[in-house]
């Protein structure tokens, strides 16, 4: 991706959040959209492969229990995740440090296949966000955050 961007004479940037609704399409769906939808060079564009067009809404029974309800339930508090499991506006590495911490405070083994199904990513792709997190200064932020919440 570029790190320069060109606009046409007049044109307005501004560095904010934007919301946009998209019938039912939410979570890592929109966001896979949105990556696609606002790339700055036409060339460079991603092509959106694949869509989860059947999104397995059922949550995992792992994530039934009540102590990860309750845990749910602080994440829904903080504006993390919807009551059904789904990340709010997360970075693909914000995804991946929740999904890490739920399953390390669950005592959940295949957190990859658990939040993958559950957030129609593939595992590797999950991993994948980990690894950048780990080598990014600003996740230590979202990392004591998420610390914060889940003691």
């Amino acid at each position: 991706m570029s790190d320069s961007y060109h606009y046409e004479d007049g044109a307005i940037h501004h560095d904010h959040k934007k919301v946009l609704h998209i019938d039912k399409l939410q979570g890592a769906d929109l966001q896979q959209l949105m990556r696609a939808f606002f790339k700055d060079d036409v060339e460079e564009a991603e092509v959106v492969e694949e869509v989860c067009q059947k999104r397995d809404t059922n949550v995992p029974e792992k994530l039934k229990t009540e102590e990860a309800k309750a845990l749910m339930e602080d994440l829904v508090d903080a504006g993390i995740l919807t009551k059904d499991w789904q990340p709010i506006g997360l970075s693909g590495s914000e995804r991946a440090l929740v999904a890490k911490a739920v399953c390390e405070h669950l005592k959940i083994n295949e957190l990859w296949q658990v939040f993958g199904k559950l957030w129609c990513e593939k595992p590797e792709t999950l991993r994948s966000y980990l690894n950048k997190a780990l080598e990014q200064k600003k996740s230590l932020k979202f990392q004591d955050k998420l610390k914060n919440i889940l003691s």
